[in-house]
């Protein structure tokens, strides 16, 4: 069988507004923004990738803008023979371009997209699930996922309803001042019950109020304490633990594999949070994921975007011994109700996995045509 070219790839924006805006330290959010990858096969195969796309939304334009310029004319008539090596030659190409820049996140966003979609596409054309082609066995149909993004409401009626809707894992937000943090700690503990319950500062604390939260992230008895701090502050980072016991989790805003273990080798996190629709895609993000379990970590992927990640996410969790917990999106997200034919599924803490070559998903055509930014 001839080895098939890339016939065309897009990028293509689309806008889902939002009933409940969501406030984050990073900003405000009035819509869900997804940037999806299309890879067009000359076999007829179509391919899809997701390119992170919550904050800000205005970023969206310039990844759009990156695609169209560099990405789209490198790979258009190249073979699908092997997608770690388009991925390479994207890396090569835009190196440069991102130090010149100023932009690593972005450029490594816009590629982590596109290499999903490529292997997509190349699994789809081999006739196997995407996870079982990466993993060189086959995969279960489900994958363990956790509940994330509650305590922007009130925190016990948004784990009662991600609970109703199959999660048996629970992740909240912690970025709201000292009182209002003290409030959610205790509250979540004692709606959760015994369930697993981790806690997101999403880089909002400083040594000295992580001392003043201590008492009640311990009394939470949390899995992890996620992004205490600045990514970038090692000063912060080098004086963990500040006599909490519980454990240290980050890695979604840490770009590229000799970053992500050297910071694993510094700090030991007990948790490594690789986003792949962020940076790494499938093939380094898999290197990464890899790596982290044989260092001792557990591994839970970070994701916060949309249903093609989240499924590209899945599928490369499935495909690495010894991974943990996948994050999912347990806000109303009408992105999962109307990007795909289907609707991500969880059953008792796991996230239905769709049978099929790739990912087993396909894009709902006539509803997109409602939310497509031109």
């Amino acid at each position: 069988m001839s080895t098939p070219t890339i016939r065309d790839i897009r990028a293509e924006l689309f806008r889902f507004p939002l009933a409940r805006p969501l406030q984050s330290p990073f900003g405000r959010l009035e819509a869900r923004h997804n940037l999806l990858v299309i890879a067009e096969l000359d076999n007829g195969v179509r391919g899809l990738g997701e390119i992170w796309a919550n904050f800000p939304f205005w970023g969206c334009s310039e990844k759009i803008a990156l695609f169209n310029e560099v990405v789209r004319p490198l790979l258009l008539g190249e073979p699908l023979d092997d997608p770690a090596r388009l991925y390479r030659r994207m890396q090569d190409k835009l190196s440069l371009l991102a130090i010149q820049w100023g932009a690593k996140g972005p450029v490594q966003q816009v590629i982590a997209g596109t290499d999903g979609a490529l292997w997509d596409a190349y699994a789809r054309t081999k006739g196997q699930a995407l996870g079982e082609l990466l993993r060189g066995s086959p995969i279960a149909g489900a994958y363990p996922v956790y509940a994330s993004g509650l305590g922007g409401g009130e925190v016990a009626s948004e784990i009662a309803r991600a609970r109703s809707e199959g999660h048996r894992r629970f992740k909240f937000r912690i970025s709201f001042g000292p009182e209002r943090n003290n409030e959610i700690l205790t509250q979540a503990r004692s709606t959760a019950g015994d369930a697993p319950l981790m806690a997101d500062a999403n880089q909002t604390l400083t040594p000295s109020s992580l001392r003043e939260l201590a008492a009640v992230i311990d009394a939470a008895r949390l899995d992890w304490l996620e992004e205490p701090f600045p990514a970038e502050d090692t000063a912060s980072f080098d004086g963990w633990p500040y006599g909490i016991k519980t454990p240290l989790a980050f890695g979604e805003n840490i770009y590229g594999r000799e970053a992500m273990m050297t910071a694993v080798a510094r700090w030991k996190p007990a948790v490594v949070q690789p986003d792949i629709t962020k940076c790494g895609g499938a093939t380094e993000g898999l290197v990464i994921a890899r790596e982290a379990v044989a260092a001792g970590t557990r591994l839970c992927l970070h994701n916060y975007g949309c249903a093609v990640g989240l499924y590209m996410s899945a599928h490369v969790m499935a495909a690495v011994d010894g991974a943990d917990w996948l994050e999912m999106d347990a806000n109303p997200n009408p992105s999962f109700e109307h990007t795909l034919t289907i609707r991500p599924q969880v059953r008792d803490g796991a996230l239905i996995l769709p049978q099929g070559p790739g990912l087993g998903i396909d894009l709902n055509e006539e509803a997109l045509t409602k939310w497509r930014v031109h």
